[in-house]
């Protein structure tokens, strides 16, 4: 009969235990509400059509691929591959990751095996005996006696309000946003390549047009310095000559310096120490494109760009992190215990009589803390808060962004139309300059002035095409890159996986060598 009643007590405990755990403090997330334009309305009109934009479809995963460059494309992989803040980023993953399991740990009981051993002799002058069922309560003043232990202890908090639970929630949710930084950095990564790549090309355009330059001019001073010999030129024309050559030619270190700087940059980014990647020079024009960009509609960006969905992550677990200060102001039920066996003699250790065995539940409740969870909950609720505004305005920024971008792309596409008329011009000018000197109706700063506007209408037009190139790099980074989810996360865990396995035989090497 008593058996039946004790099995119904432990069957009404276990319901008891299940009912009250499945109680979690604290609302679940929902996503806040946020104002969304519909469309991206500032492409509408005027001469958007220069800059196809599509909104019916979201960049490729390898959106890089659409400028149609294999040497580009090499360098963003091999960086992708390579570089030290991407793998310090996927570090941080797997330390997030532990960070849950360590979080989630306490939702088991917590097992350990204690065993030791202790030699004992008690004081001759001791006038009152150890209590509370120590072994020394037992003897007699000036004994001396071994005490063998070999027990198994157990600890177990059962999260009766969740507090555990929601405390896993959050770590769960910063490393959801670790994986998100982690994305944002590869995005910003290969936004550095494609804007070092672009402008070593424009120095590669810039140092080729000051070459053609150069030596259009050296012809026109030799032809001045001939008719000078002859008489039929003034000495003024040929210093002036000599004073172009001069200036133009200075023009090509410096700009040989900056490329050379910019390829130090893409080294480094590509995980190269500098002065080791070499790239062959090639003019910006053989590799400028005009891709369609598939922009998606705003609403999308909020699932698309890293840095939102890093700090929506960042604010859903700081939600989680009220319910986990909330839960602080309710009871807390542990179950501790210990079994095994212990003796005094080495010889009965293993015996049956030498089992020992405590288990129990022990329950606190907070009463007066001086205020401490009122303020654990009030900083919980604040950062919820401060979260909250920094989502919204992360949102915010980005919609600026892009349209931004967006008008920066249609400008400068303009610009180029104009700009290329100008070259055009400025090269008519200059043939019509020399053909006018030749024939004696002008002086020879009209050829002047005549090089220096083509060489300054050659140089603003190769900027502006790289300007608009970069902008255009700019523009897919600001629309979250390309997700695929499938192929982006395999990716994600292949580069991970290597960083991890890589780390690990460092540490075994150094393991070894200590």
């Amino acid at each position: 009969m008593r058996s039946e009643e004790g099995i119904r007590s432990v069957a009404m405990l276990n319901l008891c235990l299940v009912f009250l755990g499945g109680c979690v403090m604290g609302e679940d997330y929902q996503r806040p509400e946020v104002d969304i334009p519909e469309s991206w309305a500032v492409v509408a009109g005027g001469k958007a059509e220069m800059v196809p934009v599509e909104t019916d479809r979201l960049p490729e995963a390898e959106w890089w691929r659409a400028f149609q460059n294999e040497e580009l494309t090499r360098l963003v992989e091999r960086a992708l591959e390579q570089n030290h803040d991407v793998r310090a980023a996927a570090a941080r993953v797997f330390e997030g990751r532990a960070a849950v399991v360590a979080a989630g740990a306490g939702l088991y009981p917590q097992l350990n095996v204690v065993s030791s051993y202790s030699r004992i002799r008690r004081s001759e002058t001791i006038l009152v005996g150890p209590t509370s069922g120590a072994p020394q309560g037992f003897a007699g003043p000036g004994a001396e006696f071994d005490i063998w232990n070999a027990l198994l202890d157990l600890h177990w908090e059962v999260d009766l309000w969740g507090r555990i639970r929601r405390g896993r929630e959050a770590a769960e949710a910063d490393t959801r946003a670790l994986d998100d930084d982690l994305r944002a950095v590869q995005l910003a990564l290969i936004g550095d390549v494609g804007e070092a790549y672009f402008r070593i090309r424009e120095l590669d355009e810039q140092l080729e047009i000051t070459a053609q330059n150069l030596t259009i001019q050296q012809e026109a001073l030799s032809i001045i310095v001939s008719k000078s010999q002859a008489g039929l030129s003034s000495d003024l024309d040929v210093r002036r000559g000599e004073a172009i050559v001069a200036e133009t030619a200075s023009r090509l270190p410096d700009l040989r310096r900056l490329r050379a700087a910019e390829l130090h940059r893409i080294s480094v980014l590509v995980g190269a120490n500098p002065g080791t990647l070499r790239l062959e020079p090639r003019p910006l024009r053989s590799v400028v494109t005009q891709p369609a960009i598939p922009a998606g509609l705003p609403a999308q960006l909020l699932e698309r760009r890293p840095d939102i969905r890093r700090v929506e992550h960042q604010l859903e677990a700081a939600n989680a992190r009220i319910g986990e200060a909330r839960a602080q102001f309710f009871p807390s039920l542990s179950i501790t215990g210990q079994g095994g066996i212990q003796s005094s003699d080495f010889a009965e250790w293993f015996t049956s009589s030498s089992r020992a065995t405590t288990i129990g539940p022990s329950v606190t409740l907070p009463i007066f803390l001086g205020g401490t969870n009122v303020a654990r909950l009030d900083t919980a609720r604040a950062r919820y808060e401060q979260m909250l505004e920094d989502y919204r305005q992360t949102i915010l920024e980005s919609f600026q962004e892009v349209a931004d971008l967006l008008v920066a792309i249609r400008a400068r596409t303009e610009q180029l139309d104009r700009q290329r008329e100008e070259v055009q011009a400025s090269e008519a000018a200059e043939r019509l300059a020399i053909v006018r000197y030749r024939q004696g109706l002008v002086d020879f700063l009209e050829v002047i002035d005549a090089q220096r506007t083509v060489l300054d209408a050659e140089s603003r037009f190769v900027e502006t095409e790289r300007a608009r190139l970069v902008d255009m790099v700019k523009l897919f980074k600001a629309l979250g890159g390309g997700w695929d989810d499938r192929g982006a996360e395999s990716n994600r865990r292949e580069r991970m996986e290597k960083v991890r396995s890589e780390k690990r035989g460092t540490w075994n090497k150094k393991q070894v060598g200590g």
